[in-house]
């Protein structure tokens, strides 16, 4: 009589053939499957005029499939030279309330994503910039989009303004870190929407002929952030 003997070992391997399946290891970080894109409407890293006060913002997030049914969070920040301040955004159902800007589908090495929006409506009364974070769930890290895809701060300003009581008289309201010597009046443009300004400092006199000079600090119009680079 044969016997057949086979080790531990040997069995071992064999059971593994026969009833494991071959594990695949998780996807790369920079594997399609794993990205996540936002963009904005307005848009981010530029300034975007507005006509009326309350604007929605919508935020589109563009990602794998596998992923769409997380609990994903995202929040609008924002500041109009002031505090900064968190609002958090709703998904948006409707495709018709879909703004046109973000309609177009990310396409990457022929991998489609699915694509998630989300709202809130923000009242814009000074020039205001607004950034975006977001998460997959509330036990997830939140991540800021500039430094997730680099994409600078949005800032929203309105187009015009039609009554000259609606315009601050207080210029600090448009300038961060206004200096307080300076006294401020603004006075009613002929142009529509305009609004001037004088700007006096205290400064003193002249000593016979020689002029005197005085730097003085302004301010920083609009806050940090006015200008994108």
């Amino acid at each position: 009589m044969t016997e057949t003997f086979i080790s531990p070992a040997d069995g071992n391997e064999v059971f593994q053939a026969q009833y494991i399946p071959k594990q695949t290891g998780s996807p790369a970080s920079d594997d399609p499957s794993m990205k996540a894109y936002i963009s904005t409407y307005p848009p981010l890293g530029q300034v975007t005029q507005i006509g009326k006060s309350t604007t929605v913002f919508t935020a589109l997030l563009e990602i794998d499939e596998s992923r769409a049914s997380d609990p994903w969070q995202i929040s609008l920040w924002h500041s109009d030279g002031k505090q900064w301040q968190e609002v958090p955004m709703d998904p948006l159902r409707s495709v018709e309330a879909h703004p046109i800007a973000l309609q177009s589908p990310r396409v990457s090495s022929g991998h489609v994503f699915t694509r998630l929006y989300f709202t809130t409506p923000l009242a814009i009364h000074l020039p205001t910039n607004f950034t975006i974070k977001f998460r997959g769930g509330v036990d997830k890290p939140w991540k800021w989009v500039k430094d997730h895809q680099r994409t600078a701060n949005g800032i929203v300003m309105l187009k015009s303004v039609s009554s000259q009581d609606a315009i601050s008289s207080d210029l600090g309201d448009y300038i961060q870190g206004l200096n307080p010597i300076l006294k401020s009046k603004n006075y009613r443009s002929q142009s529509p929407g305009t609004t001037l300004w004088s700007v006096e400092a205290p400064i003193e006199a002249a000593v016979g002929e020689k002029s005197t000079f005085k730097d003085i600090k302004f301010g920083l119009p609009w806050g940090e952030g006015k200008f994108s680079r």
